[in-house]
């Protein structure tokens, strides 16, 4: 079931035995339709330190019946070292996160078949099951789509608090709050500056999944003045960084997706 489908699995031997195991459960389970796997087991790049991502799509009415096997399910599987259940979002999966000897982390994520929809997140995933054609029907039609595009709504809001986090962060540097300082550097980093640099270079979403590779020098050179050590100067500075940072690339993504300006944010 797995041979020819995941060539990348012959690298990993204790994964690729591990997601056998996974697929020999689920495979003569009518309640689960689809079985996808995604990140670098699908595309091609598993090493030692992959994760295992499973989505097991499932029938709405049996959803919580296969969830609560959940704990069951991991055991078949292999022997747990640890485990826990993430929390969902509405419409995704709810995943159930569990660490076999190896270490190897095994993500089963658990989505009711009515939630299954044509997603960026879908490209380059296999189907290793698909009961009646529509897992496979959604992963190919969700190869068409391309990366989320902005709005002006979206970057009205992202713009409000972008400056809000700069005040925040500035007073934590004012007071000698350092460490909450550096917290909020990060944050700013995390939520407003690499999701511009996304839009920017029209690629999807990933936060900082392999940054490295994606940007150019003078990219990382712009990132990397944003980073700094627990000292103030060092800290101001870098939040001045982040203020240049994020005009440049609000500048480019109004540009680039035609947005000729930010609309006015709805009062609170």
């Amino acid at each position: 079931m797995i041979d020819g489908r995941l060539p990348s699995l012959d690298r990993p031997p204790q994964h690729r035995e591990l997601l056998g195991r996974a697929l020999a459960w689920f495979r003569d389970d009518v309640r689960a339709v689809g079985l996808v796997v995604g990140g670098s087991l699908a595309h091609g790049e598993t090493d030692f330190y992959s994760d295992v991502d499973l989505y097991v799509v499932v029938r709405d009415g049996a959803f919580e019946d296969v969830f609560a096997e959940r704990a069951s399910i991991a055991e078949a599987v292999g022997s747990p070292l640890f485990c826990f259940t993430v929390d969902p979002v509405p419409r995704g999966s709810t995943d159930y996160i569990v660490v076999y000897e190896g270490p190897i982390k095994f993500d089963f994520m658990y989505l009711k078949e009515s939630d299954l929809e044509p997603h960026p997140k879908w490209v380059g995933c296999v189907a290793l099951k698909d009961t009646d054609g529509r897992v496979g029907a959604v992963v190919a039609r969700s190869e068409a789509l391309g990366p989320p595009r902005p709005s002006a709504e979206g970057l009205s809001e992202l713009n409000q608090k972008f400056w809000t986090w700069c005040w925040y962060a500035f007073g934590k540097i004012e007071r000698g709050e350092l460490w909450e300082a550096l917290d909020g550097l990060h944050s700013i980093r995390s939520l407003a500056l690499v999701p511009l640099l996304d839009w920017a270079l029209e690629r999807p979403h990933e936060g900082y999944r392999r940054l490295e590779q994606k940007t150019d020098p003078e990219e990382a050179s712009g990132l990397l003045a944003t980073v700094a050590p627990v000292r103030a100067q060092a800290l101001y500075a870098a939040l001045r960084a982040e203020v240049e940072l994020f005009r440049k690339l609000r500048a480019t993504v109004l540009n680039r997706y035609g947005l000729t300006s930010i609309r006015r944010p709805r009062r609170c």
